[in-house]
């Protein structure tokens, strides 16, 4: 006639010795800071004669009923109801965190692109002025997807089965993409290239196999609001307007949403510190851009004629622009990460979804470099011209299955059964491997002296092993910076033994979203 505390059921279990009797396991017990005696100081029983039965350890009762036993062994006291609130820092905070830097942001809003099912994303970057212009020609967003997908936190737009929000939405037309960014973490990876941005997008849907397009939606965010001390988030204004078909925004719809802004920032004045308030204001007259003036020149992807995201980022960090020095031969960090973000250096390689472009800009003279095209990465091409290459499969138990070619001679079948496995599946399951190499020495290749010099110089440059899933590159792997297969570490302790070296060699492991969870 007592109870001693409170938990929860994990498990219940037949008792081995005497049938019919059973065990539970409580979880999360916490025993009561007094006991509680089975009638209370009225007389009373707290569950009735149909519930309570002191042979049943666990029975049913009712959530009231345990709440005032709780009660009175002295786990409850009187409490009022609150809920968090979400401070407009947090997501200043979020976007630094999660996001290692441009390059990493860039690739991110990739492979974004990538999952919208667009066949081209592009970034425009202008040097004269900081400009940088990211767009694609996938399927777009709703008003709808924008306000509750893209303007909503912790959202799990990559999930397809939920029962509070429709599935992402997908191209009957093209074969089904797995999805590649992360953690929904695309929307702040913006915030990383410059502190404030002008959104569009128009969205395409099908029914059936009818397409249909939707409005085209305009919002503006400046990051630095975010930064405010004391704010909480929906106290922060996002100006959006929306197009329908035949009107696109210009410089006047833009400079309206700005205004908004504006408005904003003054409402919040007595929160802002001085210099916050200043570089706001200053950031927000520095954006005189005019979208309609700019798809005019920069043409494809179009929003007037297509579906797709666009984002005008002005001023955009001038780390950009510094790591974007043409004046050297030199590979950037930004070149090393953006370049090869789909697999087209393996032979016999599978079309890629989506091509990637990043094109320097100078309006004086209208000069355009693409600095990540395909031949600016390894090529099918540099795989036939390479001393020496590797190309097989490792199976669900390690073992690799291949063919073998040392001085360009005929590939030989090769087979290295990994003893290790001891007749069990390997965890990361079954990937294929395709890398060349190279001599470190001309006087040593067997490559004709001219292209020896050109893929010795790529491959000082940006070689190093690649890790492609289901076609996309995977960061930061094939940086010849992070030694994650201790290749160049163990060749430090003795070159003579360890022959390999990120500097002579290049290729990829390629995995996928099935097989390699």
């Amino acid at each position: 006639g007592v109870y001693y505390g409170y938990g929860k059921i994990d498990k219940v279990f037949q008792d081995k010795k005497e049938e019919n009797y059973f065990y539970a396991k409580i979880v999360n017990y916490k025993p009561f800071k007094k006991e509680v005696a089975l009638q209370n100081e009225k007389g009373n029983i707290f569950e009735n004669k149909s519930q309570y039965n002191p042979q049943n350890a666990v029975r049913y009762t009712t959530k009231k009923i345990i709440e005032n036993i709780c009660k009175a062994g002295g786990m409850y006291s009187k409490s009022n109801k609150v809920s968090f609130k979400t401070r407009a820092r947090t997501v200043d905070m979020l976007g630094r965190q999660q996001i290692a830097g441009i390059p990493t942001a860039i690739n991110e809003l990739f492979k974004n692109a990538h999952d919208a099912y667009a066949d081209d994303v592009i970034v425009d970057y202008y040097v004269s002025d900081g400009l940088f212009v990211l767009r694609d020609n996938g399927l777009g967003m709703t008003l709808d997807d924008f306000i509750n997908r893209w303007l909503t936190l912790g959202t799990d737009s990559k999930v397809d089965i939920s029962k509070s929000i429709v599935p992402p939405p997908k191209d009957p037309t093209k074969e089904e993409r797995p999805s590649m960014g992360e953690k929904g973490i695309g929307r702040l990876a913006i915030s990383i290239i410059g502190p404030q941005v002008l959104i569009l997008t128009k969205a395409k849907r099908y029914t059936g196999n009818k397409e249909r397009y939707h409005d085209l939606v305009a919002a503006f965010i400046n990051w630095k609001m975010f930064e405010i001390p004391g704010v909480n988030i929906d106290e922060i204004t996002i100006p959006i307007k929306t197009f329908s078909s035949g009107t696109f925004p210009d410089a006047d719809d833009i400079a309206d949403m700005i205004q908004e802004v504006k408005d904003n920032l003054l409402q919040l004045s007595d929160k802002v510190p001085e210099n916050l308030f200043y570089a706001i204001s200053n950031e927000l007259e520095q954006f005189t851009i005019n979208p309609l003036k700019e798809a005019e020149f920069l043409k494809e992807p179009d929003l007037r004629v297509s579906s797709g995201t666009h984002f005008y980022i002005l001023p955009s960090d001038p780390i950009i622009k510094e790591d974007l020095d043409i004046e050297t031969n030199e590979y950037s960090k930004l070149h090393k990460h953006l370049l090869g973000f789909t697999n087209t250096m393996i032979p016999n390689h599978k079309p890629p979804k989506i091509k990637a472009g990043f094109r320097w800009h100078n309006r004086s003279d209208d000069l355009s470099i693409d600095i990540i095209e395909e031949e600016a990465f390894f090529t099918p091409q540099d795989f036939a011209n390479a001393d020496h290459r590797f190309e097989g499969t490792f199976d669900e138990y390690g073992t690799f299955h291949g063919k073998i070619s040392i001085y360009g001679q005929e590939p030989v079948e090769y087979h290295l059964p990994w003893n290790g496995a001891k007749g069990k599946k390997v965890l990361c399951g079954s990937f294929s491997l395709n890398f060349a190499a190279i001599q470190g020495q001309a006087s040593e290749t067997s490559i004709p002296l001219e292209t020896y010099k050109i893929l010795k110089e790529k491959c000082e440059s940006i070689g190093g092993l690649y890790i492609y899933k289901n076609g996309i590159r995977v960061l930061p792997y094939g940086d010849n910076d992070f030694d994650f297969l201790e290749i160049e570490k163990r060749r430090s302790f003795n070159a003579g033994d360890w022959y390999f070296s990120y500097r002579r060699m290049f290729g990829a492991i390629e995995i996928n979203h099935k097989e390699n969870k």
